[in-house]
Formats: C-alpha cells, sequence, structure tokens
C-alpha cells in the first residue's frame, strides 16, 4: 500500500508516454514504456509523487507539524492520512515548497532527520507479540523457532517508518510543480 499523489496543474515539459494495455504489449514494451515513463516523471516532478506508507507517514507528519502547521487546516492534516483523493491547492502546495525549500537552506532538514533517527536508534526492543517472548511459536502458521523476532524481543514498529531529508526535497520539488495535488 502506498499514497500517490497527482499534480492537479502540473507543469509538463512534455507529453507522458502511452501504452496500449488492451493490446497485449509484450515484455519488451512495456519494460521499454516503464523506462520511459519514468523518466518522464524524472523530468516532470510536479506530475507525479508515491511513498509507500512507511515513508508517507513520517514525511506527512513532518508537512503537518514542522512545515505547514499555519498553512494547512485540520482537515488537510487529517486527510492527508488517508489515500482518497484529498486535494491541496496550488497556493498551499507552493507555501508548502517555500517552506521546505526554507528550512533545507538553514539545515533544518538534516537536522531533524538526525534527531529523528536518534530517536528511532534510543527505542528499547519490545517483547514479540506473536510468540509472547518467548522465542518459540506454536501456531497455525509456524511450528518451533519464532520467525519474527530474535529470542523474544523485536524492534519497535516505529522503526519501521524512515525519515529522510532528500524525501522531503523531492515532495517540495513536486509541491513546486503540481499546480495543487490530489492525494490518492
Amino acid at each position: 500500500m502506498g499514497f500517490d499523489l497527482y499534480g492537479v496543474k502540473p507543469q509538463l515539459t512534455e507529453k507522458q508516454p502511452e501504452l496500449n494495455w488492451d493490446e497485449s504489449p509484450s515484455t519488451k514494451e512495456r519494460e521499454e514504456y516503464w523506462e520511459v515513463k519514468n523518466k518522464w516523471e524524472e523530468n516532470n516532478p510536479g506530475a507525479y509523487f508515491r511513498n509507500n506508507v512507511w515513508s508517507w507517514r513520517p514525511l506527512w507528519s513532518y508537512i503537518c507539524e514542522e512545515v505547514a502547521l499555519t498553512i494547512l487546516t485540520i482537515e488537510d492534516m487529517k486527510r492527508g492520512d488517508y489515500n482518497d483523493g484529498h486535494c491541496i491547492n496550488a497556493i498551499k502546495a507552493n507555501y508548502i515548497a517555500d517552506r521546505i525549500e526554507k528550512l533545507d537552506a538553514t539545515g533544518e532538514l538534516e537536522a531533524f532527520e538526525k534527531k529523528y533517527k536518534a530517536n528511532l536508534d534510543a527505542l528499547p526492543k519490545e517483547k514479540c507479540e506473536h510468540c509472547n517472548g518467548s522465542g518459540v511459536r506454536d501456531d497455525q502458521h509456524v511450528q518451533g523457532k519464532c520467525n519474527a523476532c530474535e529470542g523474544g524481543m523485536k524492534d519497535s514498529w516505529a522503526k519501521s517508518y524512515p525519515f529522510s531529508a532528500d524525501n522531503v526535497r523531492d515532495f517540495a520539488k513536486f509541491s513546486r510543480a503540481s499546480g495543487g495535488f490530489e492525494i490518492h
């Protein structure tokens, strides 16, 4: 599961590549299409932005709490956590990009990333819920050594949610060129 963001009125430098999927394209045609499409997306950063759920949650949280607290409404902030098509208009998208660029110029993006990673690294191991901390499972899925932990203890789920300053920068590029965006 992921979050796909589409620019409402993206600034495009060229026409989006197309492939007629109804004609059952060959493996080679599909591979060529995806190569061209990926290049097109790089050249047109306002058209599409994607994060898996693990990366999106900390990014959106950062946007809401550190970047756009005075830009987004409470509804925007809540609906950004769902991929139901909520729209952030062009004015807000540009303000978000402006604010990210200012934070980046002062080194605050990198500082936040370091602090975020340090907080994750400091989290203690947790008792495994699959084996109740025993390191051994005896259920319909696994018999014997627990495959979900290391001897009954495992990393906190919070460590599954990475934060990257580069991801925020990519989001700023998308926001700037999107003409507003919808979150799907």
